[in-house]
């Protein structure tokens, strides 16, 4: 693994600069669909409270799907 540092994560080994970016990667995205909810409940005509809550739970996981593709996960695999 080089000469970089990497923190373990439920067993997996990512490097921090890719941990951050991420977490920077879904906040954006769960905060971005978070504050558009209200405008999209007033188009729609439906209560924003509930709507917020749910779109930025979508919009953190869509970050989430978006950072499996550019974060890259280290295993060490030990044969016993």
């Amino acid at each position: 693994m080089k000469d970089e540092v990497y923190y373990e994560l439920y067993g997996e080994y990512i490097s921090p600069r890719e941990l951050g970016i991420s977490t920077l990667i879904s906040a954006v995205f769960a905060m971005l669909f978070f504050f558009t909810a209200p405008s999209l409940a007033q188009i729609t005509g439906v209560q924003p409270g509930g709507l917020s809550i749910t779109l930025g739970a979508i919009g953190a996981s869509v970050g989430f799907a978006i950072s499996t593709l550019i974060a890259k996960v280290k295993r060490v695999v030990v044969e016993v």
